[in-house]
């Protein structure tokens, strides 16, 4: 009698050791979904400042950005900011990535969901309005961080 009671303490407590492994992992996978949204809010927050640098250090080093404007894909966060950089001394705009969903897995978080942007030459002249759907894929750091390694977008025309 007293091995089945042990035997069934031992299960309980091994069951409970689950169950709080699984919250902790939900409230991980919560404190990451925060972060991801923060680089999010903080892209939103340098470009629409025009500060490339600012963009740049959201940006993993060997991040891969795939415009749908024809052009090859852009390799490498130094190349994506001058990019940036030139776009920004012709252009002010006003960008938003706005929320959606994300996922993680691992050391990787997708996000996707819709974007606009609002754009009208330094010099003056008419405002353009751009916008369609974005998927980032971002990368874990080793200090814990995450930054862009991804992002694709399309540019769907107003109708």
């Amino acid at each position: 009698m007293k091995k089945r009671n042990l035997q069934a303490v031992m299960i309980c407590t091994v069951l409970v050791m689950i169950l709080a492994v699984l919250g902790a992992g939900n409230g991980l996978a919560k404190d990451d979904e925060t972060s991801v949204d923060k680089v999010r809010l903080a892209f939103n927050a340098a470009y629409s400042a025009g500060d490339a640098k600012a963009m740049a250090g959201l940006i993993d080093r060997d991040a891969v950005w795939m415009p749908p404007t024809g052009e090859q894909a852009i390799i490498g966060s130094q190349k994506i900011a001058a990019r940036y950089t030139v776009f920004f001394e012709k252009t002010r705009s006003a960008f938003e990535l706005q929320p959606g969903k994300i996922q993680i897995c691992g050391r990787w978080a997708f996000l996707n969901g819709p974007w606009q942007r609002k754009d009208s030459a330094r010099q003056g002249g008419p405002m353009m309005q751009h916008g369609g759907y974005y998927l980032m894929v971002l990368k874990k750091q080793s200090d814990g961080s995450w930054k862009i390694a991804r992002d694709i977008w399309n540019d769907v025309p107003k109708p």
